[in-house]
């Protein structure tokens, strides 16, 4: 099961426990998801735990009360258990055919949403992130072709991948970072898998030159790599003092700068000129829901960070100890709701090449371009929205203009070029 599904289905779970619990345990344990990597054994415990908090007379006695006064007991008690046993089935249907597919046969369509996606640097080849890993031909727009996919449990995961800048390596994420071999994609060979976090891999980046590989994980810690000779990769360094899953993380094009994003609207940034003696440079607050995309704009001079609470907010690095922002801006955040609770929704950010316009897509039905010429004047270009972009992540290649997802049906890589 993608873990973006499964952190979704286990929060909309929470949602189906009792008011009274809820009340009293629900905040908490949303926080502890928000720590972890839930999975399907995760989505089952809840669901197995919210169905006896149902029959537990602890935690029945307002939903009683409520049930007495509009005489529903049968219908309230069977559509809980039905929305239980629901969730059940979706989830282990979802891995079966997961399990199958990827030990016997070709992946599941693509139009089931895709947990990240990414653009080589010359934008002819793209790494999905589905069930499994797979690499597509993309040259031509109009016709994407499947090259090649892992089979079996490859540890592969987490959100997307990154490209090394010449294109030759791929870093994937999960419980731990695997580095991939994709300079010919018809022979995919897995060059080395970085020893294990218990928290899991959320976010990776490669430097500018390709020396270093960053990686988000899932406690807040940010982990530097020397990827220099990527079947022998050593750790150089280790940051700390962020809280949450790592979401997003960006190098400044000359390398010096590296942000990393946080679900709690945080976004650290850090000196890595010496990545062996990195250290942080600033704390980036007042940005509202949680940070989970940045970019840096190609003259380095200016850092993003979009959030799911519907802002992009522009901050001016020329000083990296003191950021100032510059604009704050707001985005239509689509309406996704599931048992009742709502889900923030996948957002996704890009610099255009020449750094005069950024391009912001949420939850894959509201594109929004921005013309940031004039960082303390930004103005609205154009929004597009609408649902052909299918479910899940979506990645840019480089400058911005095209974008790749999940269809809305079939099994297919769909590209977009925007305006």
């Amino acid at each position: 099961m993608r873990r973006a599904l499964a952190a979704r289905l286990s929060r909309a779970v929470v949602g189906c426990y009792p008011r009274r619990w809820r009340q009293r345990y629900g905040e908490e344990l949303l926080a502890v998801l928000d720590q972890h990597h839930p999975g399907v054994r995760t989505v089952l415990d809840l669901g197995a735990g919210a169905l006896g908090a149902h029959l537990d007379p602890a935690w029945r006695i307002d939903g009683l009360a409520m049930v007495r006064r509009h005489k529903d007991v049968l219908g309230i008690a069977a559509a809980c258990i039905a929305g239980l046993m629901v969730v059940v089935l979706m989830v282990g249907g979802w891995w079966i055919a997961g399990w199958w597919s990827e030990e016997h046969g070709s992946p599941i369509p693509l139009s089931q949403g895709v947990a990240g996606v990414a653009f080589s640097p010359d934008g002819r080849l793209a790494a999905v992130i589905g069930t499994s890993l797979e690499l597509w031909d993309v040259a031509d727009r109009a016709h994407p072709k499947r090259l090649n996919y892992t089979h079996g449990d490859n540890n592969v995961g987490g959100e997307d991948p990154a490209f090394s800048p010449g294109g030759r390596v791929l870093a994937t994420c999960g419980g731990s970072v695997t580095l991939w071999n994709v300079a010919d994609p018809a022979r995919l060979t897995q060059l080395a898998v970085l020893p294990a976090n218990p928290g899991g891999v959320n976010a990776v980046a490669f430097s500018p030159d390709g020396r270093i590989l960053a990686s988000g994980l899932g406690d807040g810690t940010v982990v530097l790599w020397n990827v220099a000779d990527p079947a022998h990769a050593t750790h150089i360094a280790t940051l700390t003092g962020q809280a949450g899953n790592l979401t997003g993380l960006a190098f400044s094009p000359d390398g010096h700068l590296l942000a990393s994003a946080s679900p709690n609207g945080t976004v650290f940034l850090w000196n890595v000129a010496d990545p062996a003696r990195a250290t942080r440079t600033a704390t980036l607050t007042r940005q509202a829901g949680g940070v989970s995309a940045v970019s840096f704009s190609p003259d380095g001079q200016l850092l993003a960070s979009a959030s799911d609470g519907g802002t992009v907010v522009l901050r001016n690095i020329a000083n990296p100890a003191a950021p100032v922002i510059t604009a704050t801006l707001r985005f239509t955040v689509p309406a996704s709701d599931f048992a009742g609770m709502a889900i923030g929704p996948d957002v996704a950010l890009a610099f255009s090449a020449d750094g005069r316009t950024l391009t912001s897509i949420a939850g894959n039905t509201a594109v929004t371009l921005w013309n940031v010429t004039n960082p303390d004047l930004v103005s609205r270009i154009t929004t597009v929205t609408g649902d052909t972009i299918g479910d899940g992540e979506v990645g840019f290649a480089a400058g911005g203009r095209i974008v790749a997802g999940a269809p809305t049906t079939g099994d297919t890589l769909a590209l977009w070029t925007l305006p």
